[in-house]
C-alpha cells in the first residue's frame, strides 16, 4: 500500500473516483483559546497491489503534542477488489470535521493507520495571535 495524498485541507471531496482538493493549510491562527475551527477536511489517496486485495481498516487519529486524542478516531473498513486488467488499485478517503475544538495553542497531529499500523502524520499547528 502506498500514500498517494494526505493532506489536511478547507474542503475535499471524492466524487466518482476522482478526489477534490481545495485549499490545503497546516496552521489556524486564533487570537484566544479555546477555539473552534468551522470546517475542514482530510483527504487520502491510497494505492493498493493486486497482491493486497482483501479487507482493510482505518483510522485517523487528531492527538494534541501529548499524544492525547482530541476527538474520537474516525474508523472504517475498506474492500480492495482483484483489479481488472490493471495491478493496482486506487481508493479515496475524505473524512470532514466541523467545529473542532483546540483547548490551546501548540503542535496538533492528524494520524493515519491501515490495518493498525501507523502509516503517516501531518502536522497541525495552531497560533496564538497578538
Amino acid at each position: 500500500m502506498e500514500i498517494e495524498i494526505f493532506s489536511l485541507a478547507d474542503f475535499a471531496q471524492d466524487n466518482q473516483s476522482k478526489l477534490t482538493i481545495v485549499g490545503t493549510f497546516d496552521s489556524i491562527n486564533a487570537r484566544q483559546f479555546p477555539v473552534q475551527h468551522a470546517s475542514c477536511s482530510i483527504a487520502c489517496r491510497l494505492r493498493f497491489a493486486d497482491k493486497e486485495a482483501g479487507d482493510h481498516s482505518f483510522k485517523l487519529r487528531l492527538i494534541n503534542k501529548e499524544g492525547v486524542e482530541v476527538i474520537r478516531p474516525v474508523e472504517g473498513n475498506i474492500q480492495i477488489g482483484k483489479p481488472e486488467g490493471r495491478e493496482l488499485v486506487t481508493i479515496n478517503i475524505v473524512v470532514n470535521f466541523n467545529q473542532l475544538q483546540f483547548e490551546k495553542p501548540g503542535r496538533y497531529s492528524f494520524e493515519l493507520y491501515i490495518d493498525g499500523e501507523w502509516k503517516s502524520g501531518l502536522p497541525l499547528f495552531l497560533n496564538q495571535q497578538a
